[in-house]
This record gives C-alpha cells, sequence and structure tokens, in this order.
C-alpha cells in the first residue's frame, strides 16, 4: 500500500462553503498590501489603485480553492504541511473535526427529511396501510407493532435532532407544534382508516403514545418560557 503524500498550503481565514470555518490558528494573520501604490507620491494614503476590489476578489477565490484541497486531501487521509514543511497536525486534526461533524450533519437531516418525505407520500397515497408503513418519529424504525420504544426521550431525541445542525432555523416551538398538528388522533383518522384490520389497534396505541409524548415535550417547553 502505497504512503500519502501531504500538501503544503499556507493558514487562511477565508469563508468556505460550509455553514462553519475550520477555525485557523489564532497566530495566523493575512494581509492584501497593494504593492502598486508604492512611490506614487501624487497620490493621497487613502487612496486605493481602482482595480484593487477585483484583485482581492480573485485571492479569495484562490484562497478558496486552496482550501478545498486542503479539506479533500485530509478527507482522503492526507496531512498537510505549514509554509516550513513541516507537519501542521494542528490543522489536519481541525479539518478532520469538521469533516466528521459534517458528516454527523448531514445523518440527522437525511433523517428527518426521509421522515418528512415519507408522511407527504403517505398522505398522498390511498393504498391500505401496515404498522410499518407508518412513518414513526423514531431513529430505528419499530418491529412489527411494538410500541414499547414510543418513550419521551427517544422521540424527542429523533425530534431534536436535526434543530442543532448549523444550518437550521426551525426552533424547537414550531418543530413541536407542527408534529402535534400531524400527529394529533383527529388529524390522524384519515390515516387509520386505511390501515389492515389486524393492524389497527396497534396503530392506534401508536399515534395515541406519540401524541401524548408531544404533549408533554410542548408543557416542557412551555414551562421553560415562563
Amino acid at each position: 500500500m502505497s504512503a500519502k503524500g501531504y500538501f503544503a498550503f499556507p493558514p487562511s481565514s477565508t469563508s468556505r462553503q460550509y455553514p462553519t470555518l475550520i477555525p485557523q490558528s489564532p497566530n495566523t494573520r493575512e494581509e492584501f498590501v497593494d504593492k502598486s501604490a508604492r512611490g506614487k507620491a501624487d497620490e493621497t494614503h487613502n487612496e486605493e489603485p481602482p482595480d484593487n476590489e477585483e484583485r482581492v476578489n480573485r485571492l479569495h477565490k484562490e484562497r478558496e480553492l486552496i482550501e478545498k484541497s486542503e479539506i479533500e486531501w485530509v478527507r482522503g487521509g492526507g496531512v498537510l504541511r505549514d509554509a516550513q514543511g513541516r507537519r501542521d497536525k494542528a490543522r489536519t486534526e481541525r479539518i478532520r473535526a469538521e469533516l466528521k461533524l459534517q458528516e454527523e450533519e448531514k445523518q440527522k437531516t437525511d433523517r428527518w427529511r426521509d421522515y418528512d418525505e415519507r408522511w407527504k407520500a403517505l398522505v398522498a397515497s390511498d393504498k391500505a396501510l401496515s404498522f410499518t408503513d407508518i412513518p414513526w418519529p423514531l431513529r430505528t424504525a419499530p418491529s412489527c407493532r411494538d410500541t414499547d420504544t414510543f418513550t419521551l426521550p427517544v422521540i424527542s431525541e429523533f425530534l431534536f435532532e436535526s434543530l442543532s445542525v448549523r444550518t437550521n432555523t426551525i426552533t424547537k416551538k414550531s418543530r413541536i407544534r407542527s408534529s402535534i398538528l400531524r400527529w394529533h388522533p383527529d388529524k390522524s383518522s384519515p390515516v387509520v382508516s386505511r390501515v389492515v384490520a389486524e393492524d389497527v389497534d396497534a396503530v392506534r396505541e401508536g399515534i395515541h403514545s406519540v401524541f401524548h409524548c408531544l404533549k408533554r415535550l410542548q408543557d416542557n417547553e412551555r414551562d421553560h418560557a415562563v
């Protein structure tokens, strides 16, 4: 197995496409200097050449490309080096931590999106349903007609985990409210009417368990708001 190579890029502090910057070393400092203005005695100190903004934008784009290359290199198992050619373990570890966090956030977002899309597809359909066809608000789908895992900690974990994603704009209160509207026994009666006879009781029990947990979460939220 061949050994990994290394990238040697100077640290940077520009923004990237990710929701949170990979932190740079505290002593990292960059400064753009307009060398073309030196020696021009007829220009004031505050004047800038006409192309300064364009040049700075170009440098920013170049820096973003470098940072993306660094990220992909570390993602593939590579180790970065600093401007002196020494292993930059601190910067490499910061990027690894960021990549790990991004993957965790993606999993949380994907779980909620899949759950929400399953619900939309279920409501739009008119086919008969079984217990396992219901998109229960759990990270792990329950086994056939098993509602023992429909507990407050398990349901709240699933409901709120995607709210911790850095790009999230949904509040806890809003998530609880929309979920109550979805799982209210009266609102869910059209779904229950499509459930096969042998699963009706289990589905009703599951819906009531979920709704009860959601009401408790709402009450807890109200108590904390006081």
